[in-house]
């Protein structure tokens, strides 16, 4: 029976070969620190060759700039003010490239590099450099060029987050934190709306993730603890994803893409923004990838499992839809994604290569939502929604001669209101209140051929929360932040969330901030669901962050943070039980963006982290010390064809696996890696027809990523080079 279900009868046992070591192995209580043995880094702390030479690059194309010392210009949303709502901050901030061409810009436009302009940090639009965070904001103008396919990809380009994949899912790391449980320390957000889901609480990036990448207008990172606004699971950030609007397609869009794998996506979009002022825009998706057609691990090398070899088991496929209609003060908004994906690695201790029963999980993600929008003049701002949210997750587990099956169901009411009103011109107050019944929590666990039920638990919890922030200009350059959320939820002791930060401008542009918050996440339902599970108390997290942004002339930014997180009570699945255990992480990021004459664009960031168990001092695996990341943009043809260039390196990580009786313990350290994609793309060279062609891991590198949980393996190999070819036409 799957392991999580209860005690597990032995199974056969198998050799234990591990990816990158042979030998004993001590059993795991927790994470542990060692040695790092980096394939870049010699052991050493030092930055590799190309990133060397890649910064000299830099610094002598921006002493070339032109000018060099006008001012940095703050980027402007026609769409959105200062005292937009949730319902109104999805509109557009001008999609650049829906069918528009450079040429109709500026060379003062086309060199200047905009400050941009975020509504999650504090629920209201400001200047990224105002916002009392450390703030990232990808366009969909950066998806196109650089060949990004799923959510994942967009926030593994970025400082201080990594991606791990372990075959089934696409797990998120945050500042040193991965734990591999479906990314619940993150708050996901489409349009303002939560879109974790009701279950394990998981947040998902992957070909799972609710829209197609294509509807993406921008997605705004928000990096520390996030809960005096949002509540449960904002510890390490909040991603707010902004889709395009009906008036941003103007007509009918289709795309198609085909790459490794028979891997191959259609999607067609319809928008339109009518003269009585309705917008709407509707679109689906269908995608399917056979997968690798065999997969070696190491753990099977056995003539009884195939050697080794998983045959035809890595199929993935989704199929989904997005729909809004926005008509003056309201906007009605739904979604859908349900999504299938074959398991190669036989995770939970099931039977290795089983072709009759599958190792499979099937996620359906829905939610429908109307929200109201209106602007008092000269009194205050009002927003509010009432939401649907359901979520469904199917688990087939083979053990030969049988299978088991696993349903869980979650559905989700509830609404949110908010007032802004803003005072001289020099203080926004900001309060709110939200409430969420999830009135449906079913799980499930089943063996058909006995109708054997394991597990059947079903519940009901309500949360409320109350929030009230201001933005307090204390003189011209400097502000106050300063806000606090309470939330009640049923099961555990109420949550008081404080956030404060100073802002200060001393030049024009130079920022400061000193940032001091708090967050927390209650164990989810998948973490009660089993009463063998008790005791398991709430994580909280408590966080100190200095950062410095500077604009450089007009061509550059930079930004330095450095950051202390005191974690305590983190939930970790250790040798089958969930158990609570505390942890530090200190850790700095710093980052270059540039922007110069023919739309050339960069963006350089380095990460240096590490986090370590309080109780037993040593460190949490998959959490890799350094991070170097490259993004470089260069015309090939005028505006209408483009090289983008995507470096990446992350350093060795420790790992742990599964053995076979459930025990969780250490593997060797998985060694550091670089990857390299390059993506060719081309916009209006044939009229209203887009093109790219992407090559990922462009050297074709063998490289592993740790494994999440309940894994034998304590390392999973990843793909080796692949390609993808997309076309997109506007009528």
């Amino acid at each position: 029976m799957p392991l999580l279900m209860g005690p597990r009868r032995t199974a056969s046992p198998v050799p234990h070969a591990m990816n990158f070591a042979n030998g004993n192995h001590k059993q795991y209580s927790g994470p542990r620190m060692s040695k790092r043995n980096s394939l870049l880094f010699s052991g050493r702390a030092t930055l590799p060759v190309w990133v060397c030479a890649v910064l000299f690059f830099l610094s002598n194309l921006s002493l070339r700039a032109d000018g060099g010392t006008n001012q940095l210009t703050t980027a402007t949303n026609p769409s959105a003010t200062a005292t937009t709502a949730p319902a109104t901050a999805a509109a557009s901030t001008s999609n650049t490239n829906n069918a528009a061409d450079l040429t109709d810009l500026s060379l003062d436009a086309l060199t200047k590099l905009e400050v941009p302009e975020v509504y999650s940090a504090s629920k209201f639009e400001q200047k990224a450099t105002e916002a009392p965070s450390s703030t990232t904001v990808i366009t969909s103008d950066e998806i196109k060029r650089y060949g990004w396919r799923t959510l994942a990809d967009i926030l593994g380009s970025v400082q201080g987050f990594y991606v791990s994949y372990d075959r089934n899912y696409d797990f998120l790391g945050a500042r040193g934190v991965n734990l591999g449980d479906f990314n619940s320390r993150i708050l996901l957000l489409v349009n303002g709306h939560r879109v974790n889901n009701d279950l394990n609480d998981g947040a998902l990036i992957d070909s799972a993730f609710i829209l197609d990448v294509d509807l993406i207008d921008r997605v705004e990172i928000i990096r520390g603890p996030g809960s005096v606004l949002y509540g449960n699971n904002a510890l390490f950030g909040v991603i707010n994803v902004i889709t395009r609007q009906g008036k941003d397609v103007n007509g009918v869009e289709g795309s198609a893409a085909y790459g490794s794998y028979n891997a191959a996506t259609v999607r067609v979009t319809i928008g339109k923004q009518f003269t009585n002022g309705v917008n709407f825009l509707i679109s689906g998706s269908v995608y399917n990838d056979d997968g690798q057609e065999n997969l070696f691990y190491s753990q099977f090398n056995t003539p009884a499992q195939n050697n080794g070899q998983a045959h035809n088991l890595d199929s993935d496929g989704s199929g989904s839809f997005f729909g809004t209609v926005n008509y003056k003060d309201f906007t009605v908004e739904g979604a859908w994604v349900r999504r299938e994906k074959d398991n190669p690695t036989a995770q939970y201790l099931t039977t290795f290569n089983s072709q009759t029963n599958t190792l499979t999980t099937v996620d359906d993600r829905s939610y429908a939502t109307l929200k109201y929008a209106h602007v008092f003049p000269d009194i205050l701002d009002l927003s509010a929604n009432v939401f649907y949210d359901r979520s469904d997750l199917q688990i087939t587990y083979p053990e030969a001669p049988t299978f088991f099956d696993e349903h869980q169901t979650g559905e989700a009411g509830g609404g949110e209101v908010q007032l802004d009103k803003k005072i001289w011109d020099r203080y926004v107050l900001t309060v709110g209140a939200e409430f969420r019944d999830v009135f449906k929590q079913d799980r499930l666990v089943t063996e058909p051929s006995t109708d054997t039920v394991f597990t059947d638990v079903r519940a009901r919890t309500q949360n409320y929360g109350l929030f009230a922030q201001g933005d307090f200009m204390v003189i011209t350059n400097l502000h106050l932040d300063a806000g606090v959320r309470y939330d009640r939820y049923d099961r555990f002791d109420p949550e008081l969330s404080p956030r404060v930060a100073l802002i200060y401008s001393p030049f024009t542009q130079s920022t400061f901030k000193l940032i001091y918050g708090t967050a927390f996440r209650d164990p989810n339902f998948l973490e009660q669901s089993d009463p063998g599970f008790t005791g398991i108390q709430p994580e909280k997290i408590t966080s100190y962050e200095a950062v410095y942004e500077q604009g450089i002339g007009q061509n550059l930014r930079t930004s330095l943070s450095g950051y202390y997180n005191k974690m305590d009570d983190l939930i970790d699945l250790i040798s089958g039980s969930f158990t609570n255990y505390n942890a530090n992480t200190v850790g700095m990021e710093a980052a270059l963006e540039g922007k110069w004459e023919h739309d050339i664009r960069a963006r350089l960031s380095y990460t240096l982290q590490h986090t370590e168990n309080r109780q037993t001092d040593i460190g949490l695996a998959d959490s890799p010390t350094h991070l170097v990341k490259l993004n470089l943009s260069v015309p090939f043809y005028r505006d209408k064809v483009f090289g983008g260039l995507e470096v990446q390196y992350t350093s060795s990580s420790h790992t742990y696996f599964t053995d076979l009786v459930g025990n969780t313990e250490m593997g060797p350290d998985s060694p550091g890696y670089t990857t390299v994609n390059f993506t060719l793309f081309s916009q209006n060279l044939l009229k209203n027809l887009d093109i790219s062609a992407s090559v990922y891991n462009l050297l074709g590198n063998t490289y592993f990523e740790p494994s999440s949980r309940l894994h034998q393996e304590n390392a999973i190999q990843q793909d080796g080079r692949t390609f993808r070819v997309k076309l997109t036409y506007r009528f």
